[in-house]
């Protein structure tokens, strides 16, 4: 048959008890009744440690083990004491036995404490457990008889067996041989050796490694769980069960048995199947290889024999199949958790003398009780406050993240268990763990991205579910046949269902915030029911009340050392294992409450709820300034996340202030001041903490960040001192925040342009409606707006962020623009020339642009800014050489020299546009491909009107030939489709420079070439012509408004005028010089077509589309004869 596989870590504390106890084999007739005199002390020891050993009715030692080793805690699945387990496991093979068992269940743990019935119900002068006893003789006792229950008389043999016990174990510790020979000889010596009195001290700590820590208020004994009372705390495993158990079972050792352990046994009482079970079971927990038997007849010894551990089951007279005592614990195990199942809750393990069924009753269900009633409401909240704490200090926040509906569902539990009355700091520090959980210290806006689910409202993300008092109507009582119990596993309670826990918090941030925030006013509620109690007890006089007995039994919830290993996480402890102080206990939950309020600002900032944003930035600024005030007297490390917290919010109220600038809606900003006004509850507890504290908003250095206003200019002044509040904040705060820095001056480079370009504009509108006395103001607003986007590139600066640098270069050409337009001078309503004041604006213009061009050239991650500069710049140069072409300062320059300047402006302006033409699908193509069509008709029509002023033929010719150059060039940019009146308007220049050349010839030969070179020209107007007359009868009103429609008839009659002067000119010379009848016909009827069309009816772009149509047909005839 194959051993149930087992393995132990001993685990002893202190560490100075770990060696083992040299082991006296006694020799053969060795009288065991004889009272070792040599030895009285140590037989006082071990009689005081048989005593505790034979006594393991503690009704809470399950938690002293699991307080002194919280992190087994949801690890092991069995925490108690080792002779509770070998009784459980003892039932099937004792059937008289009775069990009775208090179980709770924590995590993956169940906890196990010995109940005596007899001690704590029946006992008439205890007037504790009424609740129990009440359930107790209405169930229980209604089928057994109360006899079963009352403790055996102790028998005088049972008094001998038990003395004899002492002396044998007195006299198998080996000591010193100069001490040994002394007590044989007699002799008392006042003073022992040092060897033995360090043998005495190290058997005196292994008696009373753990037996001798008092709790300081007597009354108060049991609740004292900070270290366990066994000896050695073991680790066992046992099969794949793992269980933390406190064993006292003495080991011995020698050369030959380094770790064996005694027992004493009476030759004429035979070995029965319980003692080979209760030895083998102890081996196995403390992983002693042998077992050490002493026989002995009347107390004189006979012999001994080492048994191997793993032989005992195998022993004649005591042998037990070990499969079934694995596959009880196995089953017995899987029992307890399939039925135990409520954290929190106190269950019974009960079992009668004689009975077959092992019962579990949930006690807290089927009681009618106050959950104070129940003695285990303190230990059990207080262990599931220590896991929970255990799990956050482990964690990293990934991990806590995960684990987060773990934490929860355990402080939950502690909650609901606890009176907040009666346990104010078990209540306040698992309050504020809670508002932890949902809320980090070291929020930022990063953490506005939270990987949650956005889209899930608190009311859902965070429903709890899961209640202590719920579900009484679930099963109460669960019982399994004993024979069930030893079968094999595989046959039932296989599954082992884990305990409910609540879901990881994965709701939107604002959700978190808000339960973060109810939290924290039920933390403040506690510390204000725990100092009023400490004041009370202070200033009475008398004994303390009963209700500050309950109360002091909080100081033992929370003895967790501060240990900052999540950084930024606060624990509400002092170093004396109590509530922290006042001030520094409001400070933290302060700090809290501005990180949760400074939460809730994303949610409404993203829905443009600025009125909800600034309310929440004031509560949150309100905060930090209490919890300052209150920190003023001991500055610390808390300092750090302080000012931390503080730049994150004043770098969001930079935001809302610049959102709140854009709205102009006099309606939205009356729905701010709404929502501005709006409170709750939550709101007013904490606002109400902040002015016992002496915080007045009012008067706050932060009153300016939260001021709502619909002044733009307010609104962005503060939103740039917001962001300059929290750069100089970063810039104290270390290296590590150098992200942060660069992303907070970018920040401020962006709301500085904002003001610049705000100023900007204030400046074109002024500009409109200028007179002399708003002159000032004007050049005031011009250096508002150029000191903003100065200190914007500084700003840009200082965190070589190119691209913006060059942008805001770009602003400052397009501020010098407006300057220039400032100074173009205005006598009596109308333009007058181009100012020396303009060109030097222009200047500087050009200047701002080159500079940030020089910045983003080559950069081809740059190349769309590169693109903007040279559109804007190329706007410029158009801009200054359209305003010195068309007002030309003709008193202070030549005509010559201003169409140099001109012509040098165009062609600069060309320059420029090429990054956009040499992009076709750029958004800005077409216009793009207007602007330098329309560049290339002003060139050409300047280089026309300086070719009708030449007198030189050679540069005339020159002249003519440029014109001709760009006509064709603009023909080309322009579309007679899309731009129909300037197409039709660059034919008609070029025929009119044809009809100058006509003008100007003397011979008839001459004369008839530029008359046909004319004609020519006009008969390339057809398909624009007949475009126009397409837009006169569309039914889109657009395409031949009234303006579109005068314009075109004006450059119609132009243009038929041209075709007539040519007509005319050609029908004289022919009349006079050709013989060819036909072809002087031909034109003169050409002539007549034109003379019939009328210029002033509405049909007229129709009409003259048809007759240069007939005209042309004539004119391609003859030109083909």
């Amino acid at each position: 048959m194959s051993q149930p596989s087992s393995s132990s870590l001993v685990s002893v504390t202190p560490p100075s008890t770990v060696p083992y106890i040299k082991c006296n084999f006694l020799d053969k007739d060795t009288d065991l009744d004889q009272k070792p005199v040599w030895n009285n002390e140590l037989a006082l020891l071990l009689s005081y440690w048989l005593q505790q050993r034979t006594n393991h009715d503690d009704i809470f030692g399950s938690f002293h083990s699991a307080n002194a080793h919280t992190d087994s805690l949801g690890e092991v699945d069995v925490i108690s004491d080792a002779e509770h387990i070998k009784k459980l496991l003892k039932v099937p093979f004792n059937k008289h036995s009775q069990i009775s068992m208090i179980v709770h269940r924590l995590g993956r743990t169940i906890l196990l404490d010995e109940f005596d019935v007899h001690s704590h119900l029946l006992r008439l002068e205890n007037n504790e457990w009424t609740w129990f006893r009440d359930f107790f003789l209405d169930t229980i006792l209604r089928n057994i008889s109360v006899k079963h229950f009352y403790k055996k008389n102790k028998t005088r043999d049972e008094l001998i067996r038990k003395d004899r016990l002492i002396k044998f174990l007195c006299q198998s510790v080996e000591l010193p041989q100069l001490m040994r020979s002394n007590s044989n000889n007699g002799e008392s010596s006042s003073t022992e050796t040092p060897t033995a009195a360090a043998l005495l001290q190290q058997i005196k700590e292994i008696v009373n490694a753990n037996n001798n820590i008092e709790d300081e208020n007597n009354e108060n004994k049991n609740t004292n769980f900070t270290s366990s009372p066994f000896q050695r705390t073991v680790n066992w495993t046992f099969e794949n069960m793992k269980m933390l158990i406190g064993s006292d079972l003495p080991i011995f050792g020698d050369e030959q048995h380094p770790a064996v352990s005694l027992r004493l046994r009476d030759m004429n009482k035979p070995i029965n199947v319980l003692t080979g079970i209760d030895c083998w079971l102890d081996n196995l927990m403390c992983n002693v290889p042998e077992l050490a038997m002493c026989y002995h007849v009347d107390g004189i010894v006979q012999s001994y024999e080492i048994i191997k551990t793993e032989d005992i089951p195998y022993r004649e007279g005591c042998q037990f199949p070990p499969s079934v005592i694995r596959d009880l614990a196995t089953n017995l195990l899987s029992f307890l958790k399939a039925n135990a199942t409520k954290e929190g809750h106190t269950y019974w393990l009960f079992k009668g003398p004689d009975d077959d069924i092992v019962k579990l009753y949930d006690l807290t269900s089927l009681c009618e009780t106050d959950r104070d009633d129940n003695p285990y409401t303190v230990p059990v909240a207080s262990l599931l406050y220590k896991m929970a704490h255990n799990l956050v200090l482990k964690s990293d926040y990934e991990t806590r993240l995960k684990e987060s509906g773990t934490i929860r569902t355990l402080l939950k539990h502690c909650l609901d268990m606890l009176d907040p009355e009666k346990y104010p700091e078990y209540y306040c520090a698992a309050a504020y763990m809670m508002s932890d959980l949902f809320i980090d210290d070291n929020i930022g806006e990063q953490s506005w991205h939270f990987n949650g689910n956005e889209t899930t409202f608190e009311s859902e993300a965070f429903k709890d579910d899961l209640s202590f008092d719920s579900d009484k109507e679930s099963v109460t009582c669960a019982c399994v046949d004993i024979k069930t119990l030893i079968q094999p596993q595989q046959h039932r309670y296989r599954k082992n269902p884990d305990v409910p826990r609540l879901n990881p918090i994965h709701g939107n941030l604002d959700g978190r915030a808000r339960e973060a925030l109810k939290y924290l006013v039920a933390a403040i509620h506690s510390n204000a029911i725990h100092r009023r109690s400490q004041s009370s007890t202070a200033n009475s006089d008398g004994p303390e009340p009963a209700s500050h007995n309950s109360a002091n039994k909080s100081k033992v919830v929370i003895p967790l050392p501060n240990q900052p290993r999540r950084y930024g996480t606060k624990f509400l402890i002092d170093n004396q294992n109590h509530l922290t102080s006042d001030r520094r206990l409001k400070a933290i939950i302060l700090h809290k409450a501005a990180s949760a309020y400074f939460a809730l600002v994303h949610r409404y900032e993203r829905e443009k709820n600025y009125g909800s944003c600034l309310r929440y930035l004031r509560l949150s600024l309100n905060c930090h300034s209490a919890e300052l005030k209150l920190q003023s007297v001991e500055l610390n490390n808390s300092h750090v996340e302080c000012r931390k917290l503080l730049s994150n919010i004043m770098s969001v109220a930079g935001d809302c202030r610049l959102m709140i600038s854009h709205v102009l809606s006099t309606e939205e900003i009356e729905k701010f001041r709404e929502q501005y006004q709006v409170t709750n509850e939550i709101d007013i507890e904490i606002q109400n903490t902040i002015d016992e504290i002496g915080i007045d908003e009012n008067s706050s250095e932060f009153s300016w960040v939260f001021e709502l206003t619909p002044v733009v200019e307010h609104n962005l002044c503060a939103s740039a001192n917001a962001y300059e509040y929290a750069i100089n904040v970063v810039r104290h705060l270390g290296e590590y925040e150098k992200e942060r820095l660069r992303v907070l001056m970018k920040r401020l480079g962006n709301v500085r342009n904002e003001m610049g370009v705000y100023w900007m504009n204030r400046c074109a509108q002024a500009i409109k409606t200028c007179d002399q006395d708003g002159t000032k103001e004007i050049k005031e607003l011009f250096r508002k707006s150029f000191e903003s986007f100065d200190a914007g590139i500084q700003a840009f600066e200082k965190i070589h962020d190119i691209s913006n640098v060059a942008l805001l270069n770009s602003n400052l050409g397009r501020l010098m623009r407006y300057h220039a337009q400032f100074y173009a001078p205005i006598i009596d309503g109308s333009r007058d020339e181009f100012s020396q004041e303009e060109r030097q604006s222009y200047h500087k213009a050009f200047d701002y642009y080159l500079r940030g061009l020089k910045l983003v050239e080559n950069r081809t991650e740059l190349f769309e800014v590169y693109r903007t500069l040279s559109w804007e710049l190329s706007n410029s140069y158009f801009a200054m050489a359209t305003s010195l072409q068309d007002h030309a300062p003709l008193t202070t320059m030549s005509q010559e020299d201003v169409e140099k300047e001109v012509i040098e402006c165009m062609t600069r302006a060309l320059k420029y546009l090429d990054v956009e033409l040499n992009h076709p699908y750029s958004d800005r193509y077409s216009l793009a491909k207007y602007r330098a069509g329309t560049i290339h008709h002003r060139l050409a029509s300047l280089l026309h009107n300086a070719f009708r002023t030449e007198d030189n033929k050679v540069r005339r010719k020159h002249l003519r030939s440029l014109a001709s150059l760009h006509y064709d060039k603009a023909l080309k940019l322009f579309s007679p489709h899309d731009n129909p009146l300037e197409y039709l308007r660059l034919l008609i220049e070029e025929v009119a420079l044809a009809d100058f050349e006509l003008q100007n010839a003397t011979d008839n030969p001459s004369r008839l070439k530029f008359s046909q070179q004319g004609l020519n020209f006009s008969f390339r107007c057809e398909e624009t012509v007949g475009i126009i007359d397409q837009h006169r009868t569309s039914p889109d009103p657009d395409d031949y408004n009234e303006m579109f429609a005068q314009e075109a008839q004006r450059l119609l009659a132009i243009l038929n005028g041209r075709i007539q002067t040519f007509l005319k000119e050609i029908v004289k010379i022919l009349k006079i010089t050709s013989n060819k009848k036909l072809l002087y016909d031909d034109y003169k009827e050409m002539y007549s077509i034109s003379l019939r069309l009328n210029d002033t009816i509405s049909t007229f772009p129709h009409d003259l589309y048809d007759a240069i149509k007939r005209m042309k047909k004539i004119y391609e005839k003859n030109t083909s004869d």
